[in-house]
């Protein structure tokens, strides 16, 4: 009984930090934005793997943001502090916190001293405006510029505890790095807007999200050019005016606004701002979740299907026998023209693995759905109806790309089981694939379409589709 009744006063101090966090957006004046604050998706950079924080009984951390400029602020609030026994002490919250929220956050003296004189309905977001956009009578903007410009920095500086707190595995960016490195950086802003009244003093721009993005300077295509022909390297004296990779860092929209298709919207205007850049060849995507992984299957497809040389792409019904040897590879050139596909990639600046898998994915519509099943293939290449001809190719092609994405595991294992596991993984493939597609069509019917889905974990697997890094260097030999 004594254990128990000690136990229970232990468990008194003990809080959730995912329940202990509340976060809002306050007015100038202190009133909160959301009616309700919102918890972070996850704390364990901060407070450890358990997510749990010691010391304190009824634990309140309220961390609240100014819904314009950022400007934060962290209350610590609770009942009573645990009382000291030998080693056993409570966490220091500030000690702890203060290596992830900015300094005027937990010392608002420093606000007040650091505080913008300029009335907050005259401020604007640094950098510049590239998109504007409606949903209702709700209007929103988004602003970007380079970290280099000191305002901008400070603006993440602010609220970059964001970063761990909704992106799993997020850390904090050094803002203190050479002015060159921060010019690599880009930052993308997006705000709700809402009319000002005549004498409001209150800033119309409401936070809802951010992206940052990185350039990686490619000395191969700077020598190249993104032609492929030999350039000039005289002429590419900055990396930042040579062909570069422009990489997806970070991408968070706030609880409040997410599933109302914001997030489509900011990666169509970064795209946007990317594909009007001379010097970026082609963007790709650092470790990203699930849902971000669907979010650009949706946007790239839909993108690429106003095309009309990618809506038309269709997997042939017939390849020459002599093609079609034991001893032959995979006859890609004939099943779909990859000259074509060459091109439209380099247009659409999508990397190898996106692209590939978003051609596997448009051309398997084409093919109805009930020819998608392997009992119908039995004759292979030599099945009666076309599209069943077409099934068997399209599985021809993903295969191959399977098997090149994971050569190294599968040569490990015997030839049967490499068989094995291929044709497992591209019965997943096709499932995840109908699924999109079907959510694609959702979202075409109406605009842009809503998703409530957020942070779930990442698929893991011996034979997987995953990482886009190496993506050239993989296309670049499959084409020689």
């Amino acid at each position: 009984m004594a254990d128990r009744v000690e136990i229970e006063a232990i468990q008194e101090f003990v809080a959730n930090s995912n329940e202990a966090l509340q976060i809002n957006l306050v007015r100038r004046d202190g009133t909160p934005v959301f009616d309700e604050p919102f918890n972070p998706a996850f704390t364990y950079p901060i407070f450890g793997e358990d997510e749990t924080i010691f010391g304190y009984s009824d634990l309140e951390l309220n961390l609240t943001f100014a819904a314009h400029d950022l400007k934060p602020s962290l209350q610590i609030k609770y009942d009573k502090k645990w009382v000291p026994i030998g080693e056993t002490k409570a966490m220091d919250l500030e000690a702890i916190l203060d290596e992830f929220v900015h300094p005027d956050a937990l010392h608002p003296e420093n606000a007040a001293k650091n505080g913008d004189e300029a009335a907050d309905s005259k401020w604007r977001p640094p950098g510049q405006l590239l998109h504007k956009y409606s949903q209702g009578d709700r209007q929103f903007e988004i602003w970007y510029g380079s970290l280099a410009d000191p305002a901008l920095r400070e603006i993440l500086r602010r609220m970059q505890v964001l970063i761990p707190l909704f992106i799993e595995g997020g850390t904090l960016q050094n803002l203190e790095d050479f002015d060159w490195t921060m010019e690599r950086w880009k930052i993308f802003l997006l705000y709700e807007v809402t009319p000002l009244e005549d004498d409001s003093t209150t800033s119309p721009y409401t936070f809802a999200g951010f992206s940052t993005t990185y350039r990686l300077w490619v000395p191969s295509q700077s020598v190249l050019g993104q032609d492929g022909k030999q350039g000039d390297p005289s002429k590419h004296l900055s990396p930042l005016e040579s062909p570069s990779r422009e990489r997806i860092s970070q991408f968070v929209i706030i609880p409040p606004f997410q599933g109302q298709a914001h997030g489509s919207h900011l990666y169509n205007a970064m795209m946007s701002c990317f594909l009007n850049d001379s010097n970026v060849f082609e963007v790709t995507v650092e470790d990203p979740n699930e849902a971000f992984d669907d979010l650009r299957d949706w946007c790239d497809l839909a993108r690429l299907r106003r095309n009309p040389e990618f809506e038309s792409l269709t997997v042939a019904d017939s390849v020459p026998e002599d093609a079609l040897r034991p001893d032959a590879t995979t006859p890609s050139h004939l099943i779909l023209p990859e000259d074509v596909l060459f091109k439209l990639r380099r247009e659409s600046k999508i990397s190898p693995r996106q692209f590939h898998r978003l051609v596997e994915m448009h051309t398997m519509s084409k093919i109805p759905a009930m020819n998608r099943q392997p009992a119908r293939i039995t004759r292979k290449h030599k099945a009666a109806d076309p599209n069943d001809r077409r099934y068997y190719f399209w599985r021809h092609l993903v295969k191959e790309r399977l098997y090149n994405h994971n050569r190294d595991q599968l040569m490990q294992v015997d030839a049967s089981e490499r068989v094995e596991r291929v044709e497992h993984v591209l019965s997943g493939v096709e499932y995840d694939y109908q699924r999109l597609l079907e959510t694609a069509e959702k979202r075409a019917a109406n605009g842009e379409g809503r998703s409530s889905r957020t942070i779930p974990s990442k698929r893991k697997a011996i034979v997987d589709d995953e990482s886009e890094d190496d993506d050239e260097v993989m296309e670049t030999k499959r084409r020689k």
